[in-house]
């Protein structure tokens, strides 16, 4: 890499992977057994959301008139080995729930920082189309964040309640 505009494709195409790799894993909490409703429907609305954001990034990819990298993003492989890691020892129901919220908590929270820096990249090499992709992805993600604090709360509360 010689120019900001090539650490900026590197970094797109990362998101990217980050995307793709989050409805791969959106997929495994959901097939876990996760019993709170809630927190399903908010899976299943995460993974649509993973499915546009990635479509996004392939549109400020063809308007920058560049091919997608295969650039690998190393933190969302880690959410994934911990949520296999808690399947593999004993665990309650609601333990499970409460692990997977927090892991696609960290997948939001991963998304969102990653949005922050690419929206600021874009703006600094003045593609108007990009910067308005990766906003819409970031709103996006932020309103999601919401819901999982939400939820994470209420979870938290009913999982302490019950275990005392």
């Amino acid at each position: 890499m010689k120019t900001a505009k090539e650490i900026f494709f590197f970094e797109l195409a990362a998101m990217q992977d980050l995307e793709r790799e989050a409805i791969s894993i959106l997929g495994l909490l959901v097939r876990s057994r996760v019993r709170d409703d809630t927190l399903k429907q908010i899976l299943g609305d995460m993974v649509s959301m993973s499915d546009r954001h990635s479509a996004r990034i392939d549109t400020c990819l063809r308007h920058l008139g560049v091919t997608p990298l295969h650039t690998r993003s190393g933190p969302i492989h880690g959410v994934r080995e911990d949520f296999q890691n808690l399947l593999r020892i004993p665990h309650d129901d609601a333990v499970r729930d409460l692990f997977a919220l927090n892991s696609a908590q960290r997948i939001t929270n991963l998304a969102i920082a990653g949005y922050e820096h690419l929206t600021d990249w874009a703006i600094t090499i003045g593609s108007v189309a990009c910067t308005r992709c990766l906003i819409k992805n970031l709103a996006e993600r932020t309103r999601i964040a919401q819901q999982l604090r939400e939820r994470n709360q209420t979870l938290s509360e009913e999982l302490l309640t019950s275990h005392t």
